[in-house]
């Protein structure tokens, strides 16, 4: 990552026209302007991801930050990982936004329908996961996510580093084993065995896919 730093709202301006950052970290507590009205300025180019970093910890700055447009806030003291691997999830969505915009096909785009994995129906855009009785799938944010992922990579593995910056939002070490416990939970909840093998498979040195046999459905269309 290449940075720099910005004292003053006004410095700030100045070096997003001549630095072009990917991702702006914003601290709403500046000596020159409100950082609030720096996210609203940023938001309106559409050209970033942003994230508010601030002390405040009220819910309410919170609120206001993302509504203005923001993409994730970080309390400080901030911990290091966790900020690194939030800056690469923000920089990810903002590069798919970006070439969507641009009408370049992005093949990581999320389907707007529900998807259909064995015998559940996964449907991202209101984040719920159903049977064929229309019964809801118990599954946690994290498992959520993990899933969203694998759905999203239409077939192709997903990293467990990747795996572990979506759902645990921190960068993945090879002596963890939090994303192959949250895989083998999801595979117990999705009745892995049950009508033709596992929904979500191992790949060796890549991570994770979700099976050929058990494909979404534009890939079957």
């Amino acid at each position: 990552m290449r940075t720099a730093w910005a004292q003053t709202g006004a410095r700030a301006i100045e070096l997003k026209q001549s630095f072009m950052p990917d991702v702006v970290l914003v601290d709403l507590e500046l000596p020159d302007t409100s950082g609030v009205a720096l996210i609203g300025w940023l938001s309106g180019l559409h050209d970033c991801g942003i994230i508010v970093v601030s002390g405040r910890g009220e819910e309410a700055e919170r609120i206001v930050g993302l509504e203005l447009g923001a993409d994730d806030y970080i309390a400080k003291p901030p911990q290091l990982r966790e900020m690194v691997a939030r800056i690469r999830a923000v920089h990810r969505r903002s590069h798919l936004r970006a070439s969507l915009r641009d009408g370049r096909p992005a093949a990581t785009a999320p389907p707007t329908h529900p998807v259909q994995v064995g015998p559940w129906q996964i449907d991202l855009q209101h984040r719920r996961v159903t049977g064929a009785d229309g019964q809801r799938l118990p599954v946690t944010a994290a498992e959520f996510a993990a899933l969203q992922e694998l759905v999203i990579a239409r077939g192709a593995p997903v990293s467990r580093e990747r795996l572990s910056e979506v759902a645990l939002r921190r960068p993945w070490r090879p002596e963890d084993r939090s994303i192959d416990q949250l895989i083998f939970s999801l595979r117990r909840k999705l009745n892995d065995g049950e009508g033709g093998g596992r929904a979500i498979q191992s790949v060796r040195g890549a991570g994770y896919v979700l099976a050929a046999a058990q494909r979404p459905a534009w890939e079957r269309a």
